[in-house]
């Protein structure tokens, strides 16, 4: 997880408990206080919930970990290419941006639609699915990643 993920997470459960003791330190039982709280506290462990964890790749595939679940990609005829500026520029057209991970949909205009799957902003790897859909993941190495991709059946493409 990258620093900045880290402090935006930190950050916001700080927010969401001083937020906490203020709804529940007044009158809660004539207020809609508790409900805010529940709600906050629910969108918050949601998020948390969805966020991605870790990517595998074997059998031709690309699974992208998440706390609950995984979603599952084929590599077969994708390509693959490291870049460093694969994040920069990306605006959130719907999902997570920053709380645990920057997963959903953005729109850049370098790259344009892609779904991304990261916790840290620093290792930018762009997979193009044979479908043409993008993904922007962020492995903790890059290298590695891209040569498991390889032996797969993706294709090293230039940024």
């Amino acid at each position: 997880m990258s620093p900045h993920v880290r402090w935006l997470g930190l950050t916001t459960v700080a927010i969401l408990v001083v937020a906490l003791v203020i709804l529940f330190g007044r009158d809660a039982g004539q207020s809609a206080g508790p409900y805010l709280g529940g709600v906050l506290v629910l969108i918050l462990g949601g998020t948390y919930l969805v966020s991605t964890r870790e990517y595998e790749i074997s059998n031709g595939r690309l699974v992208v970990q998440k706390v609950l679940g995984s979603k599952s990609f084929e590599l077969r005829g994708a390509s693959v290419s490291r870049d460093a500026l694969a994040f920069q520029g990306m605006t959130r057209v719907f999902g997570n941006g920053g709380f645990f991970a920057f997963d959903g949909l953005f729109y850049s205009r370098r790259i344009g639609f892609v779904r991304s799957y990261a916790r840290n902003r620093d290792n930018g790897v762009v997979v193009v699915l044979a479908g043409g859909s993008k993904l922007v993941l962020s492995p903790d190495q890059p290298d590695a990643f891209i040569t498991a991709a390889l032996a797969q059946g993706a294709v090293l493409s230039a940024p």
